[in-house]
């Protein structure tokens, strides 16, 4: 692409494609300004909820019935994003945490960001290597079977020095770019389900 729809993301500018991608699927429109420009935001970090609608976009929008009641205590059925949320809880993608809650404005981590990648497309059989493939992830850590696979299909790199950053928030320039690598891997093909039940890995 040489221009971009978004007045914030000028043309030829890194992952322009991969945005314009994002926008021209539906997953996301970003936000009609009062004189009617769009804007993308695209160095704003994503939030749960966000993520959630854009992951339930990615699937196809899939026909679901939202609960009555909420399976989060801080989210209700007036929340925006409810169904997308409580889709994603549905497919077993996110659970949300131990005391109850989604935490639907946090912004989303990149580890966050691998698990929930993984579970997207099904958790597919992996094996993680026995060693590390970053100097900042521990094969202990709470996600480093989901961090080396994202990092091992190509969804996801490293930085330039070794390191996952796994604690550092997704930007939502940085979340198009993932999704666009989630359906388009560079390394093996990978196929996007909407079942109830999908396997958490």
């Amino acid at each position: 692409f040489n221009s971009s729809r978004f007045v914030d993301f000028p043309p030829r500018m890194l992952f322009l494609d991969q945005i314009e991608w994002l926008a021209d699927s539906g997953i996301s429109t970003g936000w009609v300004e009062p004189e009617g420009t769009l804007t993308y935001h695209p160095w704003q970090p994503i939030t749960r909820d966000a993520m959630a609608a854009f992951f339930y976009r990615l699937a196809g929008s899939p026909v679901f019935d939202a609960p009555a009641t909420s399976p989060f205590t801080d989210v209700t059925p007036a929340t925006p994003f409810y169904k997308e949320m409580t889709w994603m809880h549905a497919q077993g993608i996110a659970t949300g945490y131990a005391d109850g809650t989604f935490r639907p404005w946090d912004p989303v981590n990149r580890d966050a960001m691998a698990a929930f990648m993984y579970r997207v497309a099904s958790s597919p059989a992996y094996t993680s290597p026995a060693a590390s493939l970053f100097a900042d992830i521990e094969l202990t850590d709470q996600f480093y079977k989901e961090i080396s696979w994202v990092y091992q299909v190509g969804v996801a790199n490293n930085a330039d020095d070794g390191t996952f950053d796994p604690d550092v928030p997704v930007t939502r320039e940085m979340m198009a770019v993932f999704m666009y690598r989630l359906v388009n891997p560079p390394a093996l093909t990978i196929q996007i389900t909407a079942l109830p039940g999908a396997s958490v890995g």
